[in-house]
């Protein structure tokens, strides 16, 4: 059974505590002296005209959809932080007081100066649907390998006067990477990926669902089968011996694999398998690309900062140095207390890829609509058909047991 996502507005203790805060953050806010920026907030006595009020109520809004027990704790930590700078700001003239107003004005020009530059008139954009990140320019046959005509993103096309803000590559606890544009995270995007993260979970399910479960019991549908076919052979062994079928164990020569439960449960496991070789190849191949992006925003907002061509190159230097020192596992030089595997990382597709270069069978022109008649799925059972055969016999032999 999975873990409930804890839910910090349901919880009465962390609700307690957080409202607690937040009205002791208003009550010293309020009485922190800050010269006000007009007439009207100077007669009102409202305390949400104070400029750090509404910081403070800004801050605690934006904090508010956290569930994350990390973020939560550092954002209770900052807040019992500010509460003693707060504290310390009410006497006039202290450092806490100039941080205070040193932060107010740095916020109002920072405001001024982007209300002084001109902004063009919007035009309302056509009604399109948006263009995807990234694009697969692979073909049919070959591994996935993506490009995107968003990033680098030209100067034009970027909101303010502002520096460039670079976008960071993150990832799931499964490997599935994605690329933060903007804070928040839009929504539709978080459900994309929990959907895409189920939809991997689902396949790694059924897999071990086929191992644990589903195999054994076909095994025990199999055994069955053959005990009947024994008994119809003892009595009417003519009619067997003319018919030519009779369940026999699992072979590579006799077995009849196309009509035993065993095989079937086989060919599922095979097909999971292979989802989840091509989502993983396919994850693989956004990561690479949105690292590339990423790397090369990095690289504009590095120019475009000023910085000198010789700085630039031996930045670059490094992050290749770097990635270079990630990919050899050269970060200790005591060998590592693990068994390293001989195989491949995709077995099933590098054998798939294989095979359907060596056959000499043309490729169709149109696929067919179900995946089991395509010419793919014929040449990876027949390259996994010894390892297929050699864990139906596995179950077959457990279930005599």
């Amino acid at each position: 059974m999975s873990r409930s996502t804890f839910i910090a507005a349901r919880n009465s203790r962390h609700r307690t505590a957080a409202l607690a805060l937040y009205r002791a953050l208003l009550r010293t806010a309020s009485k922190v002296p800050v010269p006000l920026e007009n007439a009207a907030q100077k007669a009102s006595k409202d305390i949400k005209s104070n400029p750090v009020v509404r910081i403070v109520r800004k801050r605690f809004a934006k904090n508010k959809p956290y569930t994350s027990f990390r973020l939560i704790y550092a954002a209770m930590t900052a807040g019992y932080k500010f509460l003693n700078l707060l504290t310390n700001a009410q006497t006039p003239n202290s450092p806490e007081h100039n941080q205070v107003i040193n932060h107010l004005q740095s916020v109002r020009q920072t405001a001024a100066a982007s209300r002084a530059v001109p902004q063009p008139p919007r035009r309302p954009d056509p009604i399109l649907p948006p263009e995807p990140l990234l694009i697969n320019v692979a073909k049919a046959d070959q591994p996935p390998k993506y490009t995107s005509n968003i990033l680098p993103r030209p100067r034009d096309s970027l909101k303010g006067p502002g520096p460039r803000k670079v976008p960071s590559v993150s990832a799931t606890a499964d490997g599935q990477p994605f690329v933060r544009l903007r804070k928040p995270q839009p929504h539709a995007m978080s459900k994309m990926i929990g959907r895409k993260t189920n939809i991997f979970n689902n396949r790694i399910l059924n897999i071990l669902d086929v191992d644990e479960w589903t195999a054994s019991q076909a095994a025990l549908e199999d055994e069955w089968d053959r005990m009947m076919d024994k008994l119809l052979a003892k009595e009417k062994p003519e009619k067997m011996e003319s018919q030519g079928f009779l369940r026999r164990p699992y072979d590579k020569d006799s077995f009849p694999m196309g009509e035993t439960f065993g095989w079937s449960v086989q060919l599922s496991r095979l097909w999971w398998e292979w989802k989840v070789e091509k989502t993983w190849e396919d994850w693989t191949a956004r990561g690479e690309a949105l690292n590339d992006l990423v790397e090369q925003e990095r690289s504009l907002a590095e120019k475009e900062r000023g910085g000198s061509e010789i700085d630039l190159l031996k930045k670059d230097k490094s992050r290749a140095t770097a990635r270079l020192r990630r990919d050899a596992q050269e970060f200790d030089d005591a060998p590592p207390n693990v068994a390293v595997s001989d195989t491949t990382g995709l077995p099933l597709l590098e054998a798939l890829r294989g095979n359907l270069s060596k056959s000499t069978k043309p490729m169709p022109n149109e696929v067919p609509h179900d995946p089991f008649l395509s010419l793919a799925w014929a040449t990876l059972v027949k390259a996994e058909q010894g390892r297929m055969l050699m864990w139906a016999r596995r179950h077959g032999v457990r279930s005599e047991r």
